[in-house]
């Protein structure tokens, strides 16, 4: 089966890593397989040297909106789906999902379906700019074969705005190489230099990129309040973007006394967990964060707010702790609590390792990816 998978940038993020291990992953013996992305992303290199699999890079598709761009994009795109003829079309992100699905559907793919990393609308977009993306996401569901959606709530997210029909909707939730980030032998004395971390206080982290929906600048607040009731702790920031300097800003005017590190972008994701204490997340709106899994896979205490799929990974005061988005106090609260009461953190820590399951392995993904191409296709 001749199929191709395309999604906006190779960027280091959830529906990248998403997207790629389902790539690796599926059987070469029954698939033909192609990625569109743009060029320019951290995954750049993992999506060009796949083994049996074509990359096509566009220079047009950029996230922003973008008329111009947009339309040479959609050009871009046709053509490579009308000189590939391609079986099934399989869309990731808001904008690829947009562009990619209607110019499948002109090139008269037969099947075409759409995966949901979050939606393209929030409730903190403006009202008629947030009114437009339903619009989108309505009409486009018209074109699409299935929409997969990686947690609950963005199928009743689809259904509340009237998105598509119960049954054009599935669940399949992300997987991660479990076996990766249970089995890691992490040197935690030698990460933590490596990092700039020179004592052996608690250390706190945040995994993301900085931008709009992930909200680190709530983070950055929560750490301050933290330092004030805790001084011997650390802070990392793994992960870097547009609102990098925001978070600068509001740092500059605390004094943390050196204890909060900007990691950027880093590749041992898997060795950085071994090292923190509490993962924090903050976002606005998510699908489901990977990072979260990834978290609880390590036995990691999570603080997070509840945002897409989130609290269906974390149990409140079980396997870690929900806040309301924009909650930062009550993000430093729960942390303070946790790291207080030993024989509560340690106890937090067992069950949130306890929660993660061979159902979140990228084997069981990637299996259910398949058996769904294989009952659209027959």
């Amino acid at each position: 089966m001749r199929i191709c998978h395309v999604i906006t940038k190779p960027e280091l993020g959830g529906a990248q890593l998403s997207t790629l291990n389902i790539l690796l992953n599926l059987p070469r013996d029954k698939y033909n397989i192609s990625i569109i992305t743009s060029a320019h992303g951290m995954l750049e290199p993992e999506f060009r040297g796949m083994e049996k699999a074509r990359t096509f890079f566009s220079r047009f598709l950029v996230r922003p909106i973008n008329p111009l761009s947009d339309i040479l994009a959609f050009i871009d795109i046709f053509l490579i789906y009308r000189s590939n003829k391609y079986d099934l079309v399989h869309t990731h992100s808001s904008k690829a999902g947009i562009i990619g699905r209607w110019a499948a559907r002109l090139a008269n793919i037969p099947t075409i379906i759409h995966t949901v990393h979050g939606w393209s609308f929030n409730d903190y977009q403006p009202s008629i700019l947030r009114r437009f993306y339903i619009f989108l996401e309505r009409i486009t569901a018209g074109v699409t074969t299935k929409i997969i959606c990686v947690s609950k709530r963005d199928i009743d997210i689809a259904l509340r705005y009237k998105i598509a029909p119960r049954e054009k909707l599935t669940l399949i939730r992300y997987g991660i190489p479990l076996r990766k980030f249970r089995e890691s032998k992490t040197d935690i004395q030698f990460k933590k230099r490596e990092l700039g971390i020179a004592n052996n206080d608690p250390v706190i982290g945040m995994i993301s990129c900085l931008k709009p929906q992930k909200s680190p600048a709530d983070y950055v607040r929560a750490a301050i309040e933290i330092y004030k009731e805790m001084p011997a702790v650390n802070f990392l920031m793994v992960g870097d973007g547009v609102l990098k300097s925001q978070c600068k800003r509001i740092l500059d005017a605390a004094t943390l006394d050196g204890r909060f590190i900007f990691a950027g972008w880093r590749r041992d994701v898997s060795e950085i967990l071994d090292v923190l204490d509490v993962v924090v997340l903050t976002s606005k709106w998510e699908g489901m964060p990977i990072s979260i899994i990834e978290a609880l896979s390590k036995g990691r205490v999570v603080v997070a707010t509840d945002a897409g799929g989130t609290s269906e990974l974390v149990k409140d005061g079980v396997t870690g702790y929900i806040v309301e988005p924009g909650s930062y106090r009550q993000v430093a609260k729960k942390v303070l609590n946790v790291l207080n009461d030993r024989q509560l953190f340690q106890s937090v820590k067992n069950r949130a390792y306890s929660s993660i399951d061979d159902s979140f392995d990228v084997s069981r993904m990637v299996n259910e990816i398949d058996n769904l191409y294989q009952r659209l296709t027959c």
